[in-house]
């Protein structure tokens, strides 16, 4: 389908060239640019590669597509976006030099590079190395800098808007894109990639220069995992990412990221944005401190609060940082320059090539700095006018489309999301999601959203759709996926299809309890009964310490397995003596007894010249439970129930801490006949830290009522 688009566009855009009535010009626009080959394709624009006659040099044509063109209110956005763009005159920002109309035609005309876009150069390498990730980021931050100081936010900061030349020089491009967008083009196919959007952006609240922050952290983050930050079946599931978690550590990816990295990534990309860096100023000065500065102690946590609702619009300490940075940051001399003296000759070599020698020069002169202060005034008291009268213009209600996300557009990535997720965030923006019925789908998972029946946005604010079934036939062959299903779920699969089964349940260390372990058939097509194995979780046993000490890492983990036992906390220090990856020492000393399904912390050898990493450990708070409860329906009588009966339970632990009650899901909904008796075990209950009491609760879902009440007391382990 996107590809059809793509051809019918390109179609359009000969056509378009083609009623001109000079045949000789029909590759030539504004009679002096020779179109030479088309370069590229993306959601608003072809870009062409062309000769300029009046330059004598080549250069990319950037032509908004038909469907664009047609918004008077977009095309004016883009071209007052790109016409600003033009006093952008930084190394690592991609030249723009014409903004043109010809008829219904609107391009823009660029510097035209030879080489490749940052997002291919991952995918070629796999993951960048450290120092080449810092050399790469400081060029991209220079030119982010560049764009803020002349009050310009990118809006849409992501590797495949970052070329890297032949000369190793990175450019950023298409500054001010996202902007444009408005509510007639929300409908169409505009919108880029969500791996790197910020939270505020998704919410359609007011965005400032910590976006841009937020998706150069995301991107950052995939030059050293060679990964994306989030991954979904669909794209409402990594936009609900990006507003409730924050990115996690990257060298869980990649176990050889400097420390000093890995905590400039992770301030970048803080989900609240006065928990991130508070300007590109801040952030470059980490980067060229990076690379000597390994373990990056000096990397603070961002003490920066502010009334997020409150904060003046445009008056900020960042305004008047403006000025200063001029004076300051087009300086030869890095903040740490002093001590470059006593560099270590590792030190030395990574400064003379990054550093001094790179692609970090700055040819300034006092006239110029001077000159760009006052155009920053300048512009800042222009921009605060603006905002002030647009402010008075649109009323709050107004769903003023600036960003590059909007709502039409977020319902449009409710296909394949889960219904639940889906919901919750299209709650945020007054949209209700009514479920119409369900069906079959061989392309979209159990549960999760098949397909808007309906659209009812400009009638009440809602949606109507269908809930994929999931394939008629049931597809076991994905083991990990396959544990993540409840029983209780999986039997209404079975009933639906009328398909028949046995079941039998053993203790699983790994496999949540209620859960599958497996099925003997690889999907239910196959002929013979169906036979599930479902998990009772951990058992009770108690087992005797095995010793892991110089063993590897892949040894220890098969040992702890085959004592029923799981692998915590991983730390490394160096040691001239243990081989690498081998571990020095275990939580639990050799020979003592522990109950099965207990984490075991391990500290391992990073060899002699190795990356030190320690495990933040916390004291938590235990306790043990072994009860059981009898199902029953109403009152406490064998009389009043009837043994054909079910009931859905659920069981929490629920804790009152200085915040308020909190309740911790310990066995999820599952239906239980009434008459049977509920094993209630929990060797291991883990409570709120500081929090020494609580109580289990047995739980009917349907009802809402809590049916059977434990008390339980905590003690301190571990810290």
């Amino acid at each position: 389908m996107i590809t059809s688009r793509v051809e019918a566009g390109r179609e359009r855009m000969v056509k378009r060239m083609s009623n001109k009535k000079d045949n000789k010009q029909l590759n030539r626009l504004s009679g002096r640019y020779e179109i030479i080959e088309q370069i590229g394709v993306g959601g608003m624009s072809y870009v062409y590669k062309a000769f300029d006659s009046k330059r004598k040099k080549v250069v990319a044509i950037k032509i908004l597509k038909e469907e664009l063109s047609i918004d008077e209110d977009f095309v004016k956005k883009f071209k007052s976006e790109a016409l600003a763009c033009k006093d952008i005159k930084q190394e690592n920002v991609i030249s723009a030099y014409d903004v043109v109309d010809e008829g219904n035609m609107h391009y823009i005309v660029m510097e035209y590079l030879e080489g490749t876009t940052l997002n291919k150069y991952i995918r070629q390498k796999g993951k960048l190395s450290n120092e080449e990730t810092i050399a790469i980021s400081i060029q991209v931050a220079k030119g982010i800098q560049a764009a803020h100081k002349k009050g310009i936010i990118h809006r849409d900061i992501k590797p495949q808007n970052i070329v890297i030349d032949n000369n190793g020089v990175a450019k950023i491009t298409d500054f001010g894109i996202a902007r444009a967008i408005t509510s007639t083009t929300k409908n169409i196919s505009v919108i880029g990639t969500v791996h790197y959007i910020s939270p505020e952006q998704v919410r359609n609240t007011k965005v400032d220069y910590r976006s841009d922050i937020y998706s150069f952290g995301c991107t950052m983050y995939e030059m050293v995992t060679g990964e994306v930050p989030f991954e979904g079946d669909a794209p409402l599931d990594i936009i609900i990412s990006h507003l409730r978690n924050n990115l996690k550590a990257p060298h869980l990816k990649n176990p050889d990221v400097y420390m000093s990295l890995e905590k400039i990534i992770l301030k970048a990309s803080r989900m609240i944005p006065r928990e991130r860096y508070q300007s590109v100023e801040e952030m470059i000065k980490d980067l060229e401190r990076a690379g000597i500065d390994k373990d990056g102690d000096y990397i603070k946590e961002s003490n920066y609060d502010e009334d997020e609702e409150g904060k003046t619009v445009i008056i900020t300490d960042e305004d008047m940082k403006v000025i200063k940075a001029v004076s300051e940051k087009y300086s030869n001399k890095p903040s740490y320059k002093s001590h470059e003296e006593s560099f270590t000759p590792e030190q030395q070599a990574f400064y003379d090539k990054y550093i001094k020698d790179g692609a970090f020069r700055h040819h300034m002169y006092m006239r110029r700095i001077i000159f760009g202060a006052i155009i920053a005034v300048v512009l800042l008291i222009v921009i605060m006018i603006f905002i002030a009268l647009d402010t008075r213009k649109h009323s709050p209600s107004e769903n003023v489309a600036t960003n590059s996300i909007t709502v039409a557009s977020i319902v449009k990535f409710v296909t394949g999301s889960d219904l639940n997720l889906a919901s919750d965030l299209l709650e945020e923006y007054g949209i209700k999601v009514n479920v119409v019925g369900e069906e079959y789908n061989e392309n979209i998972e159990y549960g999760k959203i098949s397909r808007i029946v309906k659209d009812n946005l400009s009638e009440n604010m809602s949606i109507d759709v269908m809930v994929s079934k999931g394939s008629k036939i049931l597809d076991f062959t994905n083991k990990e996926t396959l544990q993540q299903i409840r029983w209780a779920d999986m039997i209404e699969r079975l009933k639906d299809r009328g398909l028949t089964y046995e079941v039998s349940e053993i203790n699983d260390i790994n496999v949540q309890r209620g859960y599958i372990i497996g099925v003997n058939k690889n999907n239910s097509a196959e002929p013979g009964p169906l036979v599930f194995t479902i998990s009772r979780g951990i058992s009770d046993q108690i087992k005797t310490m095995p010793n892991l000490v110089n063993k590897t890492i892949s040894e220890a983990r098969d040992l702890l397995a085959i004592n029923e036992l799981v692998l915590g906390n991983i730390s490394y220090v160096r040691d001239m003596i243990v081989p690498e990856n081998c571990v020095i020492s275990q939580s639990v000393e050799q020979g003592s007894e522990i109950r099965a399904g207990s984490n075991v912390d391990l500290i391992l050898s990073s060899g002699k010249d190795g990356v030190e990493y320690i495990a933040e450990k916390k004291k938590k708070w235990h306790s043990e439970l072994s009860a059981t409860y009898r199902v029953v329906n109403g009152e406490d009588s064998p009389t009043q129930n009837n043994s054909s009966e079910t009931l859905i339970l659920q069981v929490r632990l629920v804790q009152q801490t200085n915040d308020g009650i909190v309740y911790t899901e310990l066995l999820e909904p599952q239906e239980y006949k009434v008459g049977t008796i509920m094993p209630l075990i929990f060797p291991n209950l883990e409570g709120e830290e500081g929090v020494q009491n609580g109580q289990v609760q047995v739980v009917d879902v349907e009802k809402d009522k809590v049916v059977s009440t434990i008390n339980v007391i905590f003690w301190p382990v571990g810290g």
